[in-house]
């Protein structure tokens, strides 16, 4: 069954036609990736679904019943509120939901007649109750703090960072747990480890997923369909990116072999209509008819490719950015101790870690905005550097388009190359008439393709990237992949796409906690590997260690339990027969609702029972294993 069938929805900003009467449809457990270029109309799309703006045309068909949660790339919060509240915000229906199921709890009792009735609609809350999550919201709520690294509940929203507010925002959503979940740009702002357990997270969501995001291993991992929106046009693709990749390049031959066999049609057609024949019969009419029909087919709009290439012809000296024993801290926190690394020429270095953990920091001090606390940061003499900040700093949101790229019509390229500013932004996707607009009215992904475009225009052998794919289209990351896999100087980059850092880096720069910075050699796949490698090989160490302990001081060894425990093994083997027998008792109950009635609680009672219980007995299990082993020692 679909949660929302979409037939026909339009929508228009002017003349730009975003949707062009659009069908598709959701199932109710399908996980959905929405991809295509910047300004194709993805956001907007959602924001429809969302009911936050209208549509032009066509209609929307949502289940009897459904719940949409949105997601937006700036969702509002509270500014007054506390981390807390706004948790506790997105749980407001399971809250008014299980309150209603206890008090039919209570009316059973007092309306024995209405029995039935009241057993019915119970049966319905318990059912929504359990897809909402709502008998462990409890164990959620921790989750989600842990997780989405959330700040202590009581912090006011107002003093956070923009990235927190964000995963506050996300938080809040996936416990309210809609039964549909629209999600745009999901994964900005969350560190690899954050987006693998999100990634996780969505692929076991009860409910249907809507998302718009970059990272093109997340799409691979979760959603089921692709819908590619294009010229106002939406395609559908089973499976994931990689799927899609391979389903695009053969929809896209097809229409290649298809528009050749158009031309060729076309050239006949337009032979005969310059010997001018008279329109006077119904088949000559019909022949003029089918001309202009594939001259318009053949014609179609072009599809504008953006342009990406860095370039340098300044060459490297030996030292091209060297750090020995760098130190770096904010009062008692310290972000980096004792770092060494240094880049040579072709390096393309991914610099990775969780959010606050000091890579930021690192960049400023390459930048010469920050001194080491301790150590030398030596950047060499022909190194020049080229910097794309994350925050766009360097942006002026009142300044135009043209301006951006200083005084005059024309930019000079770093091979010399003179170039009229109109035709050099053309080559980014900015159109004409674009010129005059404030850069404070452009999208994110504008902005980006417009600091990327100015970064193209410096003579530099060093990019340094902080966070260079946020915002970006996947269109545009593939190029941008291509454009740094072949820079002929250095790359070091500050990134969480997974996927951008397996094509272009040549090394990895993890900053792992407490301080300690390691570099990897290879991709971000060979990262993971010796990592996993890494603590395989601790584990091992740790159990030859305890393994060898006992062998070397085998006066203290003991054997066998003490008195005390022997006691404890006789009582814990009674009381999990008990709790065996009480466990079977109360698993009886929640399969029989006809008991639900009978125990003061209802089946939140049970269910509260039936966890406590559990939890118990596997806490006794474990002890009673641990001493029975001790025992045979």
């Amino acid at each position: 069954m679909n949660v929302v069938d979409v037939v026909g929805l339009s929508k228009s900003f002017g003349s730009k036609v975003i949707l062009d009467k659009v069908i598709f449809a959701v199932g109710d457990d399908e996980r959905v990736g929405l991809i295509g270029a910047n300004g194709a109309g993805k956001s907007t799309l959602l924001t429809i679904l969302a009911g936050v703006e209208d549509s032009d045309g066509g209609s929307i068909a949502m289940k009897r019943g459904a719940q949409v949660g949105y997601l937006s790339q700036d969702p509002v919060l509270d500014e007054t509120s506390t981390v807390a509240a706004e948790i506790e915000s997105g749980l407001v229906k399971i809250r008014k939901t299980m309150a209603e199921f206890n008090e039919i709890s209570e009316k059973m009792a007092q309306n024995p007649a209405d029995l039935d009735r009241l057993l019915a609609r119970q049966g319905e809350l318990s059912v929504w109750i359990e897809h909402h999550g709502g008998w462990n919201t409890d164990h959620r709520v921790a989750e989600m703090m842990t997780h989405l690294q959330l700040p202590d509940p009581n912090q006011k929203i107002g003093t956070l960072s923009g990235g927190t507010k964000r995963r506050v925002a996300l938080a809040r959503l996936l416990l309210q747990a809609p039964d549909l979940l629209l999600l745009d740009e999901p994964t900005n702002h969350l560190d690899a480890d954050t987006t693998q357990w999100l990634q996780e997270h969505l692929k076991a969501y009860p409910g249907a997923v809507m998302l718009i995001t970059h990272d093109r291993y997340f799409l691979d991992q979760v959603v089921t369909r692709m819908l590619e929106l294009e010229r106002g046009a939406i395609i559908s693709y089973p499976g994931g990116y990689s799927q899609y990749l391979e389903q695009r390049e053969e929809r896209l031959m097809g229409e290649a072999t298809t528009r050749s066999r158009l031309l060729n049609l076309l050239r006949t057609e337009t032979a005969w209509m310059r010997r001018g024949p008279a329109a006077r019969t119904t088949k000559q009419k019909a022949r003029i008819d089918r001309f202009y029909d594939l001259e318009e087919a053949v014609s179609g709009p072009v599809r504008k490719e953006l342009k990406i290439g860095f370039n340098t012809e300044e060459g490297l000296g030996g030292t091209i950015l060297e750090l020995d024993k760098v130190a770096k801290g904010y009062g008692e926190r310290k972000l980096l101790k004792g770092v060494s690394f240094g880049m040579k020429r072709g390096d393309r270095v991914g610099v990775i870690g969780p959010n606050g953990c000091g890579k930021t920091t690192l960049i400023r001090m390459i930048m010469g905005q920050e001194e080491p606390d301790s150590g030398k940061l030596v950047v060499g003499k022909k190194t020049k550097i080229s910097y794309f900040d994350q925050l766009r700093e360097v942006i002026d949101p009142d300044q135009t388009v043209y301006d951006f790229f200083g005084e005059g019509d024309y930019v000079t390229t770093s091979n010399g190359e003179k170039r009229h500013k109109i035709g050099y932004l053309e080559e980014f996707l900015f159109a004409p008439e674009d010129r005059r607009r404030p850069i404070g009215s452009l999208s994110g992904g504008e902005k980006s393709r417009l600091i990327l475009a100015r970064l193209m225009l410096q003579d530099a052998n060093l990019l340094v990237l902080d966070e260079p794919t946020n915002d970006l289209d996947i269109p545009t990351l593939q190029l941008l992949d291509a454009s740094l896999a072949n820079f002929p100087g250095c790359v070091l980059m500050v990134t969480h796409d997974r996927f951008f850092l397996d094509k272009v880096a040549t090394g990895v720069l993890a900053f792992e906690g407490e301080g300690s910075v390691i570099f990897y050699e290879g991709n971000y796949t060979n990262y993971r590997e010796r990592k996993e490698e890494n603590r395989v090989a601790a584990v091992a160490a740790q159990r030859v260690e305890k393994k060898d302990a006992p062998a070397a001081r085998p006066e203290k060894a003991k054997k066998g339990l003490t008195y005390a425990e022997r006691i404890e093994l006789e009582k814990l083997e009674a009381n999990i027969g008990v709790l065996e027998q009480e466990f079977a008792e109360v698993e009886k109950q929640l399969a029989d609702p006809s008991c639900y009635a009978a125990v003061d609680g209802g089946i939140a009672a049970i269910s509260a029972n039936y966890s406590r219980l559990e939890g118990e007995l596997a806490t006794s299990y474990a002890r009673w294993e641990e001493l029975e082993l001790k025992k045979g020692g």
